[in-house]
């Protein structure tokens, strides 16, 4: 792999050879296919949202590494980590463990639900815990997080000072939903608030439970 860094702003830019591969995963956000329409908007133009992608190896010192980093750039709010050999529910559960070591990550929630262990990692962002969204290209995941390739994404900077919130999550939480989306209109961010929760919905099938929540990062086969 080229770990060839470019520099665009404070923002890391991915190399070109793994261009194709967050290409990719960023047709799913584009398409709407995670549910939420705030994400679909993000993903057409990232660098504007802070949102950093990098393709990365089962190596725990270098995610590790990506996150300190991702912490510590003014201009990153979000980073993604994208693992494109976890393909199996092996190397799906060698990811888990290997997320298991890291000094950045833990576990926070491992509950049997509906014939799934639902697993939630945080990761700690100064003095507050950030919930992890896993994805990946497996059937047995709900159907907004069945991504080309296996990936991890969480905020890295504290919450931004809105003027209000449609949901106020508690204080010591960060979660995707955080990412300052800049330039809406009140109206216009309601509008995509709603239309985001009925959009979820229709995919699933249902209503979000315990598989498809913000604080489940992977559901495995029990």
């Amino acid at each position: 792999m080229n770990t060839r860094r470019l520099q665009k702003g404070n923002i890391m830019l991915i190399s070109a050879s793994d261009k194709g591969i967050v290409d990719s995963q960023l047709c799913f956000y584009r398409d709407g296919l995670a549910g939420c329409i705030f994400a679909a908007i993000a993903a057409r133009d990232p660098i504007r949202y802070g949102w950093l992608h990098r393709v990365i190896s089962l190596n725990v010192e270098a995610v590790d590494a990506e996150i300190k980093s991702a912490v510590a750039n003014p201009a990153i709010t979000t980073l993604s980590l994208i693992f494109p050999k976890v393909d199996t529910l092996d190397t799906l559960i060698e990811l888990i463990d290997m997320l298991k070591s890291s000094a950045v990550l833990f576990v926070e929630q491992d509950i049997l639900f509906d014939g799934m262990r639902c697993i939630g990692f945080r990761a700690v962002i100064e003095d507050k815990h950030s919930w992890v969204s896993g994805f990946g290209p497996f059937t047995f995941f709900p159907r907004t997080r069945q991504t080309p390739y296996s990936e991890i994404a969480f905020r890295v900077k504290q919450k931004p000072n809105y003027c209000k919130e449609m949901k106020k999550a508690p204080s010591h939480i960060l979660h995707l939903a955080h990412m300052d989306m800049r330039g809406l209109t009140d109206a216009f961010f309601k509008r995509i608030w709603y239309k985001s929760i009925g959009h979820t919905a229709h995919l699933l099938g249902h209503k979000p439970n315990l598989k498809s929540a913000a604080k489940t990062t992977f559901t495995i086969p029990a």
